[in-house]
């Protein structure tokens, strides 16, 4: 760093020549907590001590970046921080102007330099400690933190805690930690060194960590130890809350926030907010909405955004329209939102009529048609949206690439999969955990759980979901032994399994009939780990003593569950005793299965094929004439393979002619072969070949002609 503070002036801020230049931040600064200058640096006075002391406590740890004039991180800084600040023109310009090499955090104050004339070598062995320390905490993701045990702060260490005003360097490269176990590791150095009950800014950036992991167990223990928690904290518990999908507590915290005569900001509203549009809470959140009237907020691009996602996740779509007709000009960011909300509700065709309309679309625009399109089963259109967004020259974010790597594993097109992890790695798109999640799912999907295995074990760090989805994977592969394995290793990383989790293992314990295990787990899940067995979990373990041919066992759960069966558990015991021949409790399954699915082809099949196999020959004949004369459709058995970018379906019993893969004459692709690394040789139209296979089986091939 230099050995000055400011940083060049952008927007009427700083002058600068970032302007003018295009390469990319490397830091994120989106979606980082500017409550820590909000909350400090306040109109009308502005006092310049409080907002230059909170600036550089936000933007040291980014000195680097914010200094380097071939990227734009400072102009991308100063525009969040005008956009939640409201702060004058000219305010850090004039106040935090110190130099002209930019932004600077110094080794000691001015002060501590002043009253150490006589004191330098006992200063710079402290130094010499803190820099031993760094280097310690730089490589602290292979070390435990024991090593501070034997290498203790000498006497003077009281001297550095009360006489330095600077963040210590251990705080600050708590933002530089990239998984839970690096910080496990500096809050383990805390504890022991006594940074963590002196230092009030330790435990803010302690707790901001967790919550940004959604470790909500210790984010709740370091709130919970907090005197005075002031809006930053609760901001960052809220936030965290909201992540880690603890939406109640979120909602209870914020109600705990109001009561402590705290005047919510920007960010407290819009994590409220998510956290009711989580919960499709439309009360809650007109509350809310409410207070944002009564505090005179003047239609704000994330709040009313977050306000148009809350009313459209409710079904409030009306109410979602009224909030966007705020706007007396059009709102990029509220457009992106009202798209996400006419499509959560299903309404594509007016989703795809205001982004055609719109005259400045961003890639938060294409992520949203995208993903909608994934979210209501248009995997083919979805696709087909990549190589439009690819020539309006907008770049994809996570976001969408996500999206499409989700509708490659629905249709299995490896192909097209691999082409968007080529991508991936040619534009050297942070591989973020979400992202390689996302990765390991699309192979699993696509029959390559072995590439998708392999990027699971080259990951850092992986949160639930990742280890939820490997261990899925596995159970429908049938690798048991495999998916315990996981489990274990999942708890000796420090990760609490949730609700998925127990399916997954449940289902594998169902496939490969561990009867044993799967009474292990579903005792342990709610013993071990306090969470209550739902209807899935419930309907696991129906199918696992089902298949296992104990059906009493399987009647006696289902007559136990605290909540009535749904027609999935009565289908799998309905299934089991049609396997088994149990015609007494198969009726009684179909019985039941009649009040829920009274018009369902496939249940009257089942049953057919269970009396059938009994012998009740009159009774099978019964339910074929009933799916007849009541023209019930029954599903019939296909697959689809995909052969040299191909797609193939195969389909029992299907005699139709004509009948065209992915609803369109590109093929589920969508025409993207033409910006594959591997594209067509001869152009992009398809057409459809219909071949017999032993007079039963048809298959439509899509090919390239």
């Amino acid at each position: 760093m230099g050995n000055n503070n400011s940083i060049p002036e952008f927007d009427g801020l700083y002058h600068s020549a970032f302007i003018y230049l295009s390469a990319a931040c490397p830091v994120n600064f989106e979606f980082l907590n500017y409550t820590i200058i909000t909350s400090q640096c306040k109109g009308p006075l502005y006092l310049p001590g409080r907002c230059c002391g909170a600036f550089k406590d936000f933007a040291c740890p980014y000195a680097d970046v914010l200094n380097d004039l071939t990227n734009d991180c400072a102009s991308i800084m100063f525009s969040y921080i005008n956009l939640y600040g409201k702060y004058p023109p000219g305010l850090f310009a004039n106040e935090c102007k110190d130099g002209k090499l930019g932004l600077a955090c110094p080794a000691l104050p001015p002060s501590e330099l002043a009253n150490d004339q006589n004191g330098s070598c006992k200063q710079n062995w402290l130094q010499l400690w803190e820099l031993k320390n760094l280097v310690y905490i730089i490589n602290c993701c292979y070390r435990m933190a024991s090593f501070l045990a034997v290498s203790p702060l000498p006497m003077e260490r009281n001297l550095l805690l009360t006489t330095s005003t600077r963040t210590p360097d251990a705080i600050s490269s708590l933002r530089m930690c990239h998984s839970f176990q690096e910080v496990k590791q500096l809050h383990a150095q805390f504890v022991v060194s006594g940074l963590l009950g002196y230092n009030p800014l330790c435990a803010r950036r302690l707790l901001e960590a967790y919550a940004t992991m959604s470790q909500i167990y210790y984010a709740v223990s370091i709130f919970e130890r907090m005197p005075s928690p002031d809006v930053f904290v609760y901001n960052t518990m809220i936030r965290g809350l909201t992540m880690g999908k603890f939406l109640h507590d979120s909602l209870l915290l914020y109600k705990e926030f109001l009561f402590g005569y705290l005047v919510p900001d920007n960010y407290t509203y819009t994590f409220v907010l998510k956290a009711c549009s989580h919960l499709k809470a439309p009360f809650e959140g007109k509350q809310v909405h409410c207070q944002i009237i009564k505090a005179g907020i003047v239609p704000d691009t994330y709040i009313h955004s977050s306000l148009i996602h809350m009313y459209a996740n409710s079904g409030s779509i009306h109410d979602a329209e009224r909030v966007l007709g705020e706007f007396s000009e059009e709102n990029t960011l509220a457009k992106n939102a009202m798209i996400s909300g006419y499509l959560t509700e299903g309404r594509v065709d007016k989703a795809r009529r205001m982004f055609d309309n719109m005259t400045a679309r961003d890639a938060a625009s294409w992520s949203a048609l995208i993903a909608g399109y994934t979210k209501n089963g248009m995997h083919t259109e979805a696709l087909a949206l990549f190589p439009d967004m690819m020539v309006s020259q907008i770049l994809p974010n996570e976001a969408a690439l996500v999206s499409l790597l989700s509708s490659c594993g629905q249709l299995g097109t490896l192909h097209q999969g691999r082409w968007v992890h080529g991508y991936i790695d040619k534009t050297r798109v942070l591989m973020s955990t979400k992202l390689t999640t996302a990765l390991i799912d699309m192979y699993a999907k696509c029959g390559s759980i072995e590439c998708g295995y392999g990027l699971f074990q080259k990951m850092a760090w992986r949160d639930v979901v990742t280890w939820g989805v490997m261990i899925s994977a596995f159970a429908v592969y049938g690798h048991a032994s495999k998916c315990f394995q996981l489990f274990d290793e999942m708890l000796a990383d420090g990760i609490r399994p949730n609700e998925v989790i127990f399916v997954a293992i449940l289902s594998a314990c169902s496939h490969a009939g561990c009867v044993e295990e799967g009474r292990q787990y579903f005792s342990q899940m709610e013993h071990g780990f306090g969470i209550k067995p739902s209807i899935e979990h419930y309907g696991c373990m129906v199918d696992l003593l089902g298949r296992a041919g104990l059906l009493a066992d399987a009647e006696e759960l289902i007559l136990s569950m605290p909540e009535q069966p749904n027609s999935i558990i009565w289908g799998s015991l309905l299934s089991a005793c049609r396997t088994h021949n149990d015609l007494r409790r198969g009726t009684w399954a179909f019985e039941n299965l009649m009040e829920l699915e009274p018009t369902s082809g496939d249940r009257y099949k089942l049953a057919g094929l269970m009396f059938a196999n009994a012998g009740e020959k009159e009774e099978a004949a019964r339910m074929r004439k009933m799916i007849h004369e009541k023209e019930m459709e029954t599903t019939c058995g296909s697959s689809f393979i995909e052969v040299e970018g191909a797609v193939h379906e195969f389909t029992a019993g299907d005699r139709r002619h004509g009948a065209n893969v992915g609803g369109g004459a590109k093929g589920p692709t969508g025409g993207l072969g033409k910006y594959l690394m591997h594209p067509p040789t001869r152009g992009g139209e398809t057409k459809s070949q219909k071949t017999s296979i032993n007079q039963d089986v048809y298959v439509v091939v899509l090919v390239y002609i």
